[in-house]
């Protein structure tokens, strides 16, 4: 194909995924996400989240086309050997504009990508974000199950093995950039029944995660270059709908406690407090195992705000009192759907215990 007809068809499939995702005036990003989220997608032509889908390895690592969205997230927090602190967060979106046809014309994708890319500098207090938007394409963007890899043109999450570990992190933007390897941890977790999550009595995903996972390589900010490592945490969901109305967004938040537990927990944001949520928590521990914990025994308030963000917590469990906080306020997504995706610190009685990443939707 002429690469000029290559480059209108990408700019066509980026008015219709415009179109489709903020309809007609002024987007906001909770309209956006919704819209995203498939409130008024053509949510009846795709395949629903069930509890029927049994999740299957390695195949359920790569595209479900049948599905109107879905994602592949990863956040680290790394030191390196000068004591400075990073955050990344890398993460590739999937969303469907039709349903998947059989046609063998690759450029004839029903499918458009998002991916973002950000560094959490916590001693200068600066987030570095990029995003970038594209048609599926093997040239342009995709993923694939065995070998794994997702990407978006040079920006790639991908198996360096005949494994699925380690895997290899490489994306670079304006000022900054990443190199990082990332090796087994504990062992997946399947959120829920088997991967099915539930979100409230409607809305539902498949939902599976990689906690603990050894991290090392280098990050580079403004030509210096930064020898790091760490922890990573990888999420993996898929759906047709798990937002619309009364729901705004969600809170979610991954806990890493230096005693070598993670606490994961998340819930759906409305505001209408008759509305039922599935507020979900489950602890992981040192061993890999996990336990759910039941919605009254746990409970997370805000305590401050920043703009319209809440960015310090507090959070109540087994028993116990934690103050769950940004590194630093501004750790915004100035993207296209605006949201709040940065590292905190976990404080028991004023002594860090902890450190993780946080995701406020629908909060602007």
């Amino acid at each position: 194909m002429n690469p000029r007809l290559q480059l209108i068809g990408v700019f066509a499939s980026m008015l219709i995924f415009m179109v489709v995702s903020y309809g007609c005036g002024s987007p906001t990003s909770t309209r956006d996400l919704r819209n995203w989220m498939g409130e008024n997608g053509n949510v009846e032509h795709f395949d629903q989240v069930d509890g029927s889908h049994r999740l299957t390895f390695p195949i359920d690592h790569g595209p479900h086309e049948d599905y109107l969205f879905e994602w592949w997230y990863l956040t680290s927090i790394l030191d390196g050997q000068n004591g400075r602190e990073f955050g990344v967060q890398f993460t590739i979106f999937r969303r469907a504009l039709t349903p998947p046809t059989n046609s063998q014309n690759k450029w004839r994708s029903g499918q458009i990508y998002l991916a973002h890319f950000a560094v959490s500098d916590i001693q200068e207090q600066t987030l570095w974000s990029d995003e970038r938007f594209s048609r599926g394409h093997p040239k342009l963007a995709g993923v694939r199950a065995d070998p794994f890899q997702v990407f978006m043109e040079d920006w790639s999450l991908a198996s360096s093995e005949s494994t699925f570990f380690p895997l290899e992190l490489t994306a670079d933007s304006a000022g900054y950039k990443v190199e990082l390897t990332i090796n087994r941890g504990k062992p997946m977790i399947l959120h829920g029944d088997n991967g099915y999550s539930q979100k409230s009595v409607d809305h539902a995903s498949y939902y599976y995660s990689f906690s603990s996972l050894t991290t090392a390589g280098t990050i580079e900010i403004e030509g210096e270059t930064h020898e790091v490592s760490g922890k990573s945490w990888m999420d993996r969901e898929w759906s047709s709908q798990i937002l619309s109305e009364p729901y705004r967004g969600w809170c979610w938040f991954s806990l890493a406690f230096d005693d070598g537990r993670e606490l994961v927990l998340f819930e759906l944001q409305s505001d209408d407090r008759s509305v039922r949520t599935i507020p979900t928590a489950l602890w992981i521990e040192v061993d890999g195992t996990t336990h759910s914990i039941a919605s009254e025994d746990w409970k997370i308030e805000p305590r401050r705000y920043w703009k319209s963000y809440p960015v310090s917590w507090m959070l109540e469990v087994d028993e116990s009192r934690y103050l769950v906080e940004a590194k630093f306020d501004d750790q915004v997504m100035d993207t296209t759907m605006r949201y709040w995706e940065g590292v905190v610190e976990v404080k028991k009685a004023n002594e860090v215990v902890g450190r993780g990443y946080m995701e406020l939707t629908g909060y602007d």
